[in-house]
């Protein structure tokens, strides 16, 4: 029996394939809280403070063991994860951490960067990458959660980048540019993806739309941030 959990989206979990019903979202958040400490006890206040934020509802307490009851009930089917009471809090324990994907994802990015075969390294990045679904959490919204989505979402891009500099080395420049494209667009001020941009547009044979695009980074670095392009892009 495998079980599986998300946070790289929505959050989730499966059992051979099948959606375990996790009930609405703050319930969801509790789980989610237990996955990213995942065999690591939490206490009542830490899950509190970061299901609830300030807005803490009236017996919270109450209502989170309503909701790890719920939770315990869920993952009843499977051995290979279980929610433990430890003193003062709780932990999700799992024999292998790969289930939770945000481990998962974690685990390949370093063995991608401790590797020297670039090939092998890229495959696993992008392995890493394709484990996301959208943006961390789904639309939970607390300072925690917040806080740990952008967290995260720096650790995607900078997998991205990596990956963009082994897939130029690898001289995949063609394939790469539609995606380095579209993310200079939504990320205008990296310089790092700038460069990889300019020179994937270099080696596609559009070095006059590769001098524009180093025009236009250096146009927005100046206004938005009073700055040059750093020795790197230049």
């Amino acid at each position: 029996m495998t079980v599986e959990f998300g946070v790289l989206g929505s959050i989730e979990a499966g059992i051979d394939g099948r959606p375990v019903p996790l009930g609405h979202a703050r319930q969801r958040a509790v789980l989610a809280v237990l996955l990213v400490d995942v065999n690591h006890p939490v206490t009542t206040d830490q899950l509190a403070d970061r299901v609830w934020g300030d807005r803490l509802p009236r017996q919270a307490r109450a209502t989170l063991h309503g909701y790890l009851s719920h939770l315990r009930q869920a993952l009843d089917a499977t051995s290979e994860a279980n929610i433990v009471r430890h003193p003062g809090g709780y932990a999700l324990t799992t024999a292998d951490t790969a289930t939770v994907d945000l481990h998962s994802f974690r685990r390949l990015v370093a063995q991608a960067r401790a590797g020297d075969d670039d090939i092998r390294a890229a495959a696993l990045f992008e392995q890493a990458l394709r484990l996301w679904r959208a943006d961390a959490f789904g639309t939970m919204d607390t300072p925690w959660i917040n806080s740990l989505r952008a967290t995260l979402d720096q650790e995607r891009r900078a997998a991205q980048l990596d990956l963009g500099d082994l897939q130029l080395r690898l001289g995949r420049h063609a394939a790469l540019l539609p995606e380095l494209s579209a993310r200079a667009a939504a990320h205008p001020l990296d310089e790092r993806l700038a460069g990889q941009l300019i020179l994937a547009l270099h080696r596609c044979g559009r070095p006059a739309d590769a001098l524009d695009r180093y025009q236009h980074t250096r146009r927005r670095l100046a206004q938005e941030l009073g700055i040059g392009p750093g020795p790197a892009l230049r």
